[in-house]
């Protein structure tokens, strides 16, 4: 796993700059979003990590199924399947999409909550996350009926937990401790 990693972040950086270089932070965003896309398709997945399989008819088959991205994305998808690293692709993007918002002054935030926000509580959330961090914040909401009530967020490395459950677990802690 560690090594899937590792090398979905050398490509991911190596993507990166190609985009930054030629400007088109969007277009690599878009193309590699549609290639991960095609390999959620669990049967073209398996022909493209089967061993048997000649990296020729893999090429050909991708390049069937996945029209309209740049050459640029593509070959570099490809790169990663001849090289026998197509389990690193998923990563690599999501790395990607991470360099991206940062070099735009964009925070992700996963922020859990126990019923989905109405849309006016989802700009308050946003707004104080931006207070808090002084980036501009994307938002990826998770429901998660474990948590009882109040809301945890995650930002990188950081959690900020205002959920009915942490509050509740921290009081248990206390009362055993006496």
């Amino acid at each position: 796993m560690a090594r899937r990693d590792t090398a979905a972040r050398r490509y991911a950086e190596a993507a990166f700059e190609l985009a930054r270089d030629a400007g088109s932070f969007d277009d690599w965003e878009r193309d590699l979003a549609t290639l991960a896309g095609a390999l959620d398709d669990a049967e073209l997945r398996r022909l493209l990590e089967h061993p048997a399989v000649a990296y020729g008819d893999k090429e050909r088959v991708l390049r069937q199924v996945v029209r309209g991205v740049g050459e640029q994305p593509l070959n570099l998808v490809l790169l990663m399947v001849r090289r026998g690293r197509p389990g690193a692709i998923g990563p690599m993007v999501e790395r990607f999409g991470e360099l991206v918002r940062r070099e735009r002054g964009i925070a992700l935030a996963e922020v859990r909550t126990a019923l989905p926000l109405e849309d006016e509580q989802r700009a308050d959330v946003v707004r104080r996350l931006h207070e808090l961090t002084g980036d501009e914040i994307q938002i990826n909401e998770v429901v998660d009926e474990a948590l009882i009530g109040g809301i945890a967020v995650r930002i990188g490395d950081r959690l900020y937990d205002a959920s009915v459950r942490s509050r509740l677990e921290r009081l248990r802690a206390r009362l055993t401790a006496v």
